[in-house]
This record gives C-alpha cells, sequence and structure tokens, in this order.
C-alpha cells in the first residue's frame, strides 16, 4: 500500500512493564524539562489535510494495538493523557488529531455495535460501587487492627 508519508513501523506492544509498552507507541516520548512523558509528539505536519489525517489514523492503530496486547491497563487514563497534551488550536496538527479521534470513534462504533450499552455501563457502575465499598471496609479493618496493636 503506498502512503503518502511514512507511517511509524507497526508491532506489537506486550513487553513487560507498563513504562516500556507506552514508551514504544510513535506518538510518546519523553521531552527535556518535563518529568514525565509528553502523549503526543508527533511529526512537524505536512500541511497536506488528507496525508495528516492518514498519520492520525495510524497512530491510532497503535494505540489500538496497544490496547488489545495491554488489556490489563486500559480503562487507567491513557487516552486523557493523550488528550491533555494534543494542543487542539494548533491549526496545521488538526489532520493528524482529526484522524486519530475519527478513527478512534469509527472503532469505538464498531465495539459499541457489539453490546448493549447502557446494560454495560450499568455493570460498570455496580463494579465501581462495589470497589468503592470493598475499599472502604479494608481501610475501616486496617484502622481497627492498627488501634489493636
Amino acid at each position: 500500500m503506498h502512503h503518502a508519508q511514512n507511517f511509524p513501523r507497526r508491532r506489537r506492544y506486550k513487553l513487560h512493564s507498563l513504562e516500556q509498552q507506552e514508551a514504544l507507541l510513535p506518538f510518546v516520548r519523553l521531552c527535556p524539562g518535563r518529568t514525565y512523558r509528553h502523549y503526543w509528539q508527533m511529526p512537524t505536519p505536512r500541511k497536506d489535510y488528507p496525508a495528516d489525517s492518514a498519520y492520525g489514523r495510524e497512530c491510532a492503530a497503535h494505540l489500538l494495538q496497544w490496547m488489545k496486547d495491554n488489556r490489563e491497563y486500559v480503562g487507567k487514563g491513557l487516552l486523557s493523557r493523550v488528550a491533555r497534551d494534543i494542543d487542539f488550536d494548533d491549526r496545521d496538527g488538526r489532520g493528524q488529531w482529526m484522524g486519530f479521534f475519527n478513527y478512534l470513534e469509527i472503532m469505538m462504533l464498531l465495539g459499541a455495535d457489539r453490546v448493549r450499552v447502557y446494560r454495560h455501563v450499568d455493570s460498570q457502575h455496580q463494579l465501581y460501587l462495589a470497589l468503592g465499598q470493598r475499599l472502604s471496609l479494608e481501610a475501616r479493618f486496617r484502622r481497627i487492627r492498627l488501634r489493636n496493636r
């Protein structure tokens, strides 16, 4: 397949540490003067909207492959870190982030078509409520244990 620009090498993302896995994403980099990774380090936009959109879609595909390879970390804020680091006021980079998010929307629809969305979210509400109750009970027992020492 011919592309107007070079895409990052396609790969799998299953490694032993989360830090190693995230660092392999083509748009994640450590930047000077920052103590944590920057989650939207893209090449300079070409000012060719279709090519920039294609690059954004390709990066979204990398993120989706990362999620498939690291299911235990899904739902832990990776996409919010990406969104935090995108400069949405950068008009030159618009094609990249639009391609990225538009492809994620398409993939979300494909996934949503396979489940009953409201039933699923209700189960998530119940899960997080139960986890909160568990943490509360565990904290209470820790306090009791500390007092009895």
